[in-house]
């Protein structure tokens, strides 16, 4: 019975050695472009139902980049990469408003190109420039993203001036995952997968 209890430790001892070893560490991760535009609220048909004219569809705030995250070893699964956007708007005052918002991808393969985007509402651009018809992306001031990997800062891209202008002045929310907009259900294979709930 003793012998099968060192058996045993010995066993479970290993084991998690070897689970630590083959953990999955982020090196870095390479944000290569920073793009932001308007899109159109999209216009979807359904069966069964009648159909609805929308003559003016009101214009989100798009902001896409391009990653490739570098793990410990290529091809490997990082499990988790939380991305945090910061967008600078010119408001109607011709103060700056930072809006910020978190997207979680899943299952980022190393050494892939994968692209991210987040959008902001119509209501939120309008109550901010005063102007609820159409956004001019003039109004943006700058942009910018953080990667992290378990709280750890592992790359980023700002298209504003340099140095970490969000933190110089007081952020608020307003910037959603695609889940969270009309554009879910849309360039699906384009996009990393997003954690349930984000």
């Amino acid at each position: 019975m003793k012998r099968l209890s060192i058996l045993a430790i010995t066993l479970f001892t290993v084991t998690v050695l070897s689970a630590q070893a083959q953990q999955v560490q982020v090196e870095k991760v390479d944000v290569k472009d920073i793009k932001f535009d308007t899109q159109p609220t999209p216009q979807f048909q359904a069966g069964n139902v009648k159909s609805k004219n929308i003559p003016n569809p009101k214009d989100w705030l798009e902001v896409e980049v391009e990653f490739e995250a570098k793990a410990n070893e290529r091809e490997a699964v990082i499990p988790e990469l939380l991305f945090r956007y910061y967008v600078a708007i010119e408001a109607k005052d011709k103060s700056t408003k930072v809006l910020t918002g978190d997207v979680t991808h899943v299952s980022v393969v190393s050494g892939e190109e994968y692209y991210s985007a987040v959008y902001i509402a119509p209501q939120t651009l309008g109550t901010i420039t005063g102007d609820f018809r159409r956004f001019q992306t003039g109004a943006v001031k700058a942009v910018a993203v953080e990667v992290f990997f378990n709280g750890v800062s592992k790359g980023g891209q700002s298209s504003g001036p340099s140095g970490r202008w969000w933190e110089a002045g007081q952020t608020q929310a307003g910037v959603l995952s695609r889940e969270k907009t009309p554009f879910a259900l849309l360039w699906i294979d384009r996009y990393a997968e997003v954690k349930s709930g984000d």
